[in-house]
């Protein structure tokens, strides 16, 4: 059983004590743990998406995941082969982002319509540009995760 929607805003941490409440489980169902550690890492860009210097925000974030890891791992094991899938389950995320947000859009009978986030995320998926962009030429700082049409 995973989460399916772990991430910053779905746990708070008690400092005195470092226990962590996990609340929110409303979208729980069974799969992989990897999709949880995923949607960790796509949630956690945002601690450091303003830095410009894509060497930064890799060592940031290799950083955030091992402290991650180390959390996740002293409540369950984690195959470290799972852990090379790391992108592989990124993907996942990304396309299950982009079901959802057509799937918004259906309900609230809207005409689809791909906004500059959305775009952005069919870019990464199309382009097999992993890591959700985060360390490519594709990410700008000044608007994170939002596909401008540049010559890249």
């Amino acid at each position: 059983m995973i989460h399916f929607d772990y991430n910053d805003g779905n746990y708070s941490i008690d400092f005195d004590t470092g226990q962590i409440t996990v609340y929110d489980f409303d979208n729980s169902c069974f799969g992989w743990y990897m999709y949880d550690l995923a949607d960790l890492w796509t949630h956690g860009v945002c601690w450091i998406a303003a830095e410009p210097d894509a060497d930064k925000r890799k060592k940031f974030m290799d950083d955030y995941f091992k402290t991650v890891l180390e959390g996740y791992r002293s409540e369950t094991t984690i195959d470290c082969t799972m852990l090379d899938k790391l992108s592989l389950f990124i993907k996942v995320t990304l396309m299950e982002n982009i079901v959802d947000a057509f799937e918004v859009m259906h309900n609230n009978s809207e005409e689809p319509e791909c906004d500059e986030e959305l775009s952005y995320l069919i870019k990464c998926l199309e382009d097999d540009i992993p890591y959700k962009g985060f360390f490519h030429e594709i990410y700008s700082c000044e608007v994170p995760f939002e596909y401008e049409k540049r010559n890249i």
